[in-house]
């Protein structure tokens, strides 16, 4: 911390990995910040960028008023502006982007989706993802022209819905989704993110007892391999999501309270890497990140 109210933020914005060390300042910035300085992120990605979000929500509902962003860089504050992150009114600004310095929104940026909040109800959330499905089918060729197949589309329209309704049916919060295709260390990367701060994966499964697991992070992976619901008699939205992402050699990444489950698919000989992490700093709900790569 730079004084008593100021947080500087280190530059760990560019994947979910990094993004952990800002997660281990979320008490501290909650408790006790005013405003947070920016100025040395260099780059941030979606799960990052809509995990910030969260902070910011949360900083919100406990104490009452938005947290001030300072000294934000101009390429950073252009990409938050473009991808809609200030159109929440989450957080609060010292000094507003020129419109003259805005992204334009083009043809050559229709590799994203902006953020876009899920609701935790039936019939609004519906209604909202309808609307993101119908985007991204337009913009498609774009986000996924480096891995582009016939079957594409359908897949990531079904992982996209089952990710979206979890949100209105188990995390009793809304939450954000945000989509984009960019370049990184000579490395095309797709990311898919759908986040939310709702109860969490283990407390959804508070009342079924039948579900028994020996840490929170195995509990992720059963959800994830196994056809178990907190709500359905038979659960096949996460299963279903990992089946379509193995079929295309991604990357699944899964953080929920205090516990993450990352599984990379086809990245060795073996097939695959399981990674799990239990007693991470306490989140509030459920980040997901789904990731292609060329």
């Amino acid at each position: 911390m730079t004084d008593k109210k100021t947080v500087l933020l280190p530059n760990k914005f560019r994947d979910p990995y990094t993004f952990e060390d800002v997660i281990n300042l979320a008490d501290t910035i909650v408790r006790d910040a005013d405003c947070l300085d920016l100025s040395r992120i260099s780059f941030i990605e979606p799960y990052s960028m809509l995990s910030f979000l969260l902070l910011g929500k949360m900083y919100l509902l406990k104490r009452g008023i938005k947290l001030k962003l300072i000294r934000i860089p101009l390429a950073i504050h252009q990409y938050l502006s473009r991808m809609d992150f200030f159109k929440t009114e989450i957080f609060e600004t010292a000094d507003s982007l020129n419109e003259k310095m805005m992204l334009k929104r083009s043809s050559v940026s229709k590799t994203i989706i902006e953020i876009v909040e899920i609701p935790n109800k039936e019939r609004e959330s519906v209604k909202v993802i309808t609307g993101v499905i119908e985007l991204f089918r337009k913009r498609a060729s774009f986000i996924l022209k480096h891995w582009f197949s016939d079957n594409l589309v359908d897949y990531f329209v079904t992982v996209i819905s089952e990710l979206c309704q979890n949100i209105f049916e188990h995390s009793l919060e809304s939450g954000y989704l945000s989509m984009q295709t960019y370049s990184l260390n000579n490395e095309k990367i797709f990311r898919l993110v759908i986040s939310d701060s709702g109860i969490g994966i283990v407390k959804s499964f508070e009342l079924n007892k039948e579900i028994q697991f020996d840490s929170p992070a195995k509990l992720i992976e059963m959800a994830l391999t196994t056809p178990i619901s907190s709500k359905r008699e038979y659960g096949y939205g996460l299963c279903q999501v990992n089946s379509i992402i193995e079929r295309l050699n991604g990357m699944i990444y899964i953080r929920s309270d205090n516990a993450s489950l990352s599984t990379l698919y086809n990245k060795t000989r073996s097939g695959s890497y399981i990674f799990y992490k239990n007693s991470l700093s306490p989140f509030s709900g459920t980040q997901i990140s789904i990731s292609l790569t060329a």
